[in-house]
């Protein structure tokens, strides 16, 4: 009998040892979007200046810096124009909203203009990443959106470059 119970005492100490390694459940992220998604432009004319904005929300649980770039690719992904690129700093559950201003010459027929982040978690570990055995590989250092605009070659009857033709 007295083994029974050195046996069981035994696997229960397994059991909460292997209990305590289970990663809490926690998946921090970051998000990041478009300011009124249904107002981006989809056809705009050569050389007139429009504008849109994306934030960046930091749900990490720990403090974080951004690189972000939004360039401008044709069809074919070749680079057209660098539109802007910069860092900012964000505490956990800050976000930040970018207005980005941008135009185009003549001849780019459609583009695809993204905003691209890379995070940089500063050299801090949180605690409860210090109780992973594994990294995650469905964890993305970088993020990616994206919207494509046509462009408005002449001018049509009526026309104006703030009306979405």
């Amino acid at each position: 009998m007295k083994y029974v119970f050195i046996a069981g005492g035994a696997i229960l100490l397994i059991f909460l040892i292997v209990l305590l390694q289970i990663p809490l459940v926690i998946e921090p992220l970051t998000e990041l979007y478009f300011e009124n998604h249904t107002q981006l432009r989809v056809n705009i004319f050569p050389n007139v200046e429009y504008n849109f904005s994306f934030t960046i929300h930091n749900l990490e649980y720990q403090d974080m810096a951004y690189d972000y770039q939004v360039n401008a690719y044709d069809v074919n992904d070749s680079l057209l124009y660098k539109i802007d690129s910069g860092r900012i700093y964000l505490s956990n559950n800050q976000s930040r909203a970018i207005l980005e201003n941008y135009s185009f010459g003549k001849g780019f027929k459609r583009a695809k203009v993204t905003i691209n982040i890379v995070k940089d978690h500063l050299n801090i570990t949180p605690e409860f990443k210090k109780k992973l055995w594994w990294s995650d590989p469905n964890y993305p250092n970088e993020i990616e959106i994206h919207f494509w605009v046509n462009e408005v070659i002449g001018t049509l009857a009526g026309a104006h470059p703030n009306d979405d033709v």
